[in-house]
């Protein structure tokens, strides 16, 4: 066969054979991608623009070979992360894949403008906003302004520290020892006494009173620091 003949033949298998090699590699890194989208979409939904989080799968694409298309997303364990590396389950029908990934996040939050001391009670003036990476925040992280402000600090606060949930709580509205008004009403009666308070608690929140008797009773805060007894029917 002369030399030219073979080189045409040859030319074009080597030719394919490249675009096989090349296109794999393009079409797994797409798929990848694909997956990367959905989950981040799973991540980011319900935030309203507060947290925008990316993705990096760290998986092995060769275990992730046969996985469908559009396979049902979910988050393994608790969510309470912002960043860091999570589980999350992938199911096509009854196949299940778990999949390790590596979770990034921008968005903004709230720290403290100032000093603040435990038991007070948090102004606007006393929070600022700020951006970036939420790499090194700490779980708990605090994102709404309205859930800040009036709220009570239950320890101290330093300046440039973000506002975490458990360095929070409500203000209370009864006090422990304090004298309150109980009420209780139902289908053609009124109930209306006294008690002592036996701990603190804020509107809405579970309180025990010891009565004037001597009993004990449960009932609920009100806006106007009566307690509503709870009745049994």
């Amino acid at each position: 066969m002369p030399f030219m003949y073979r080189l045409f033949i040859t030319c074009p298998a080597l030719l394919l054979y490249g675009l096989l090699f090349f296109i794999t590699p393009l079409q797994v890194q797409a798929e990848q991608t694909s997956l990367e989208g959905q989950i981040a979409a799973l991540l980011n939904k319900g935030q309203n623009g507060t947290i925008t989080r990316s993705v990096s799968i760290l998986t092995p694409p060769k275990q992730l070979a046969g996985l469908c298309a559009a396979p049902r997303l979910s988050v393994s364990g608790n969510d309470s992360r912002i960043t860091g590396n999570r589980s999350v389950i992938a199911q096509c029908g009854n196949q299940k894949k778990f999949i390790q990934i590596n979770i990034q996040a921008e968005g903004s939050w709230w720290t403290a403008s100032r000093a603040i001391k435990a038991g007070s009670l948090i102004q606007a003036e006393d929070i600022t906003a700020q951006g970036g990476t939420m790499a090194r925040l700490p779980p708990g992280v605090v994102f709404r302004k309205d859930d800040i402000v009036g709220q009570v600090t239950s320890r101290t606060i330093n300046t440039g520290q973000p506002i975490v949930g458990s360095h929070l709580r409500k203000r209370w509205k009864v006090t422990a020892g304090q004298e309150v008004d109980l009420l209780a009403s139902g289908a053609g009666f009124q109930i209306r006494t006294h008690g002592k308070a036996l701990g603190n608690a804020a509107v809405n929140e579970t309180l025990h009173v010891k009565t004037n008797s001597g009993q004990i009773i449960s009932g609920k805060v009100t806006t106007d620091g009566k307690v509503s007894i709870f009745i049994k029917e």
